[in-house]
């Protein structure tokens, strides 16, 4: 599945017209810093090579859009996350895809639990993961890019959509 559209929102590939809003959104040390891996600041030579290495991961990585404007980022490749440029925060568009995605990944005969999880005081992404379905497997200590340091990393599970999540087939 390549594309989903949810009720107010298109998530879809990621493509090289998504290099200038992807730079803009993600050099905002408010983003970045909740991040593991995106660095900071962030150069359109970041984003061209994100773009670039989500061509392989058709159907895994989506750029969440509404009404043809970029708001961020999701997936399920080595582990599930995202992120969503500022202006678009407080709308409920990070759990809207996140049922999405998790619906359809839970479609597949073969689906296996996901991961996730969240750095210490990041209240708002820990709130969208549960609403999710996600519930607490751990703790750890990861590296953060951003702020060149180990942060406290609360891991989640989530072994079964969210019971209010709908499949996209039936959107």
């Amino acid at each position: 599945m390549h594309r989903i559209e949810t009720p107010r929102l298109v998530l879809r590939p990621l493509t090289s017209k998504d290099v200038d809003a992807i730079t803009h959104a993600a050099n905002d040390f408010e983003v970045a810093r909740w991040l593991a891996k995106m660095p900071y600041p962030y150069a359109k030579p970041d984003a061209e090579a994100s773009v670039a290495a989500n061509r392989e991961n058709f159907g895994r990585v989506w750029g969440i859009t509404r009404q043809g404007d970029f708001c961020g980022v999701i997936g399920k490749v080595s582990a599930f996350g995202y992120w969503l440029g500022r202006d678009h925060w407080s709308n409920g568009y990070t759990t809207e895809a996140g049922c999405a995605v998790i619906a359809a990944h839970f479609e597949a005969p073969d689906a296996r639990p996901l991961a996730a999880g969240y750095f210490e005081g990041n209240h708002g992404s820990r709130r969208v993961l549960e609403k999710l379905g996600f519930r607490h497997a751990g703790e750890s200590l990861v590296d953060n890019r951003a702020l060149g340091r180990k942060l406290r990393h609360f891991d989640m599970i989530c072994e079964t959509p969210p019971c209010d999540a709908h499949s996209p087939s039936s959107w």
